[in-house]
């Protein structure tokens, strides 16, 4: 008897194709370039991003990048004619007397050890903190401070504060509502639209960048002042000023409408290869409004143009808030920028007595600018195959 072998047949079920963008995220992980730079981004960003627990009321264990560490020095007083003790002294100031040993050896040396019943005499000048300008890098100040004794390990996170809000918002803008907004807008209806949208951009573009910025924020910035100060009077936020709000609306409206002309040109010849093609079509004939052709077919059809857009804009602004606010027109004081901090630096004699000043904001700005601007060419070289 001869056994009988049954065989079953088994449908496999095929494997789903890898996503586009799975597999351009694959390959850019693949590039170590890629990876250094957005890890690059993601601390310096994240730094930034920190420093945001401060305007919450939240300690972030920084020191107020305003804040500075002069030497400090207060009398005692004269009451009833009679001068008060070194305890009275200290209890009305809290602070201790064996700092006050620390800080004034010249009186220890006249007067012996210091106690809470030592009676100076009336009117003496005690010095209270130590004076902390220019100190180089140190375990008190980890970067070293400037002319007025100000942190700037602290100075240089808040800095990238300022930085973080002004390309975000710049570049999400300038960038994408209306460089994108208006490319994809012109490139796809054409014709009056077109020839407007573009004639604006032409305009914008005729004259330098820098040229045009210095001029758009010289002439807004007391107007915008004096509104800011009309809402602080009608709101009762007296913040707004001093935590530099009306300088960063500036600044960001005046970035973002001059960034908004090349892209949108850009964007708009990339919609022109790409608006004849079939599945543009077939959505037309189905009857697609111009939003949903626009939004659905279209946008996807120029994404990696955009994120490679984008990373370039991201660089930029950020050299171009840098070099406003060394020339005195960007952020202004008290609020911190990488830009004050150049300046700060001085020329060439300052920066062979004290390097550390214009070292601390190059360690951040040039990494942040190096790092988009690899990372737009990575990014690049993934979507483009003749570059692989």
């Amino acid at each position: 008897m001869s056994a009988r072998v049954e065989r079953a047949d088994t449908w496999v079920m095929p494997d789903r194709p890898e996503s586009p963008f799975r597999r351009g995220l694959r390959a850019l992980l693949r590039k170590r370039v890629a990876v250094i730079c957005m890890l690059t981004i993601f601390v310096l960003y994240g730094a930034g991003l920190y420093t945001f627990l401060d305007a919450f009321g939240v300690d972030d264990g920084l020191q107020d990048p305003i804040h500075t560490n002069l030497s400090e020095r207060r009398s005692t007083r004269v009451v009833d004619g009679e001068p008060e003790s070194l305890g009275v002294f200290a209890e009305r100031l809290g602070i201790d007397i064996a700092t006050v040993g620390e800080l004034n050896p010249d009186l220890v040396t006249e007067y012996g050890p210091l106690s809470a019943g030592t009676v100076l005499p009336g009117r003496t000048e005690i010095v209270l903190s130590e004076d902390e300008t220019l100190q180089p890098p140190s375990t008190r100040h980890w970067f070293g401070t400037d002319r007025s004794g100000r942190d700037l390990f602290s100075r240089a996170l808040f800095s990238l504060r300022t930085t973080v809000i002004i390309t975000v918002i710049s570049v999400v803008l300038g960038n994408l509502f209306l460089g994108l907004g208006l490319g994809l807008l012109a490139g796809y209806r054409g014709g009056r639209i077109d020839s407007v949208i573009m004639r604006l951009s032409d305009i914008v573009l005729a004259m330098p960048g820098l040229v045009y910025l210095i001029v758009l924020v010289a002439v807004f910035r007391d107007p915008m002042t004096e509104w800011f100060r009309d809402l602080e009077d009608a709101t009762g936020a007296d913040w707004l000023i001093a935590q530099g709000v009306d300088d960063y609306v500036l600044i960001v409206t005046a970035l973002s409408l001059l960034g908004w002309a090349g892209a949108a040109r850009f964007y708009r010849g990339q919609v022109l290869s790409l608006r004849e093609r079939d599945y543009i079509l077939a959505a037309e004939t189905v009857g697609a409004s111009t939003t949903r052709v626009l939004v659905r077919h279209l946008f996807p059809g120029i994404l990696p143009w955009f994120v490679v857009g984008f990373s370039a804009s991201m660089g930029e602004i950020t050299g171009l808030e840098v070099v406003l606010t060394w020339l005195g027109i960007g952020i202004t004081a008290p609020t911190p920028s990488f830009g004050t901090m150049v300046s700060a630096a001085g020329g060439f004699t300052s920066l062979a007595q004290y390097p550390w000043m214009l070292l601390v904001p190059m360690l951040f700005v040039l990494p942040l600018l190096l790092a988009w601007n690899l990372f737009g060419d990575a990014f690049n070289d993934v979507l483009n195959p003749r570059l692989r």
